[in-house]
């Protein structure tokens, strides 16, 4: 589904990426983890458009990225950032409306598709109660869940998502492991950027660790004490509970 090749992308002189290659397959869940700086973000822009002015060849079902226009790039593909910032005063509504940007043009109203799209997410994130809330009133756990199914309105098959758990409560965590869970198995394609290995390693299939623009792995998910001190410069270790592998610092 996804296949980068050779990607390299610099500032200047400075080095951000360095040959990464990666393969994605439709349905994986993905985990993007590495220190500050490793240049995660920085890929995440380069899949989906922001970034154009890389080096390598970056393919989505066989079609080269910089062949597509912004809205046929949002037909595949949604990217919700680490920080979200809304300025205006938009309902949740039209937040998720606008989700289906991508299908729509400047002389034509939504469709009853359309809307029968957002009344299954409202009804799959529990959002009856938002409709009419302004954005800006709600809490970062109720504005995370929001932007997740904006996401799913856009209908796209790949899911990327930039640190999802930051500034969330332990319900609100558990709340978008759920619904995160939910999509995977509904056929989406899910790349998260996480600091939060500990979090989300039962729930992934495959990992990659990013540390200086390059890779040190990347593949079936796999418990390996080098990759993560070599990745992070720290000790971890695991124990199985429950049937669930759990990562933890060896302090």
């Amino acid at each position: 589904m996804i296949e980068i090749k050779n990607l390299s992308f610099q500032i200047k002189s400075k080095k951000i990426l360095n040959n990464i290659n990666l393969k994605i397959k439709k349905s994986d869940f993905w985990l993007i983890f590495g220190p500050n700086g490793a240049g995660k973000t920085t890929l995440f822009k380069i899949l989906t458009g922001l970034i154009g002015n890389y080096k390598g060849e970056i393919h989505i079902d066989t079609e080269n990225i910089k062949k597509k226009s912004r809205k046929e790039m949002a037909k595949k593909i949604s990217y919700l950032p680490q920080f979200d910032e809304f300025s205006l005063p938009l309902s949740v509504k039209e937040i998720l409306l606008a989700g289906r940007y991508p299908y729509t043009s400047f002389f034509k109203d939504y469709s009853t598709k359309d809307y029968a799209i957002l009344n299954e997410a409202v009804e799959q994130f529990g959002l009856g109660d938002f409709l009419n809330r302004d954005i800006n009133t709600l809490s970062g756990g109720e504005r995370k869940k929001v932007l997740l199914a904006s996401a799913f309105i856009q209908d796209v098959s790949i899911i990327l998502l930039d640190e999802p758990f930051t500034f969330l409560d332990p319900q609100a965590v558990s709340n978008l492991k759920k619904n995160l869970v939910t999509l995977n198995k509904g056929g989406k394609t899910i790349i998260i950027i996480s600091h939060h290995i500990e979090t989300l390693f039962s729930m992934v299939n495959k990992t990659a660790a990013l540390k200086s623009g390059h890779i040190i792995y990347s593949g079936d998910k796999v418990f390996d004490r080098d990759i993560l001190a070599k990745t992070y410069g720290i000790k971890f270790n695991h124990l199985v509970l429950e049937n669930r592998e759990i990562i933890f610092i060896d302090e």
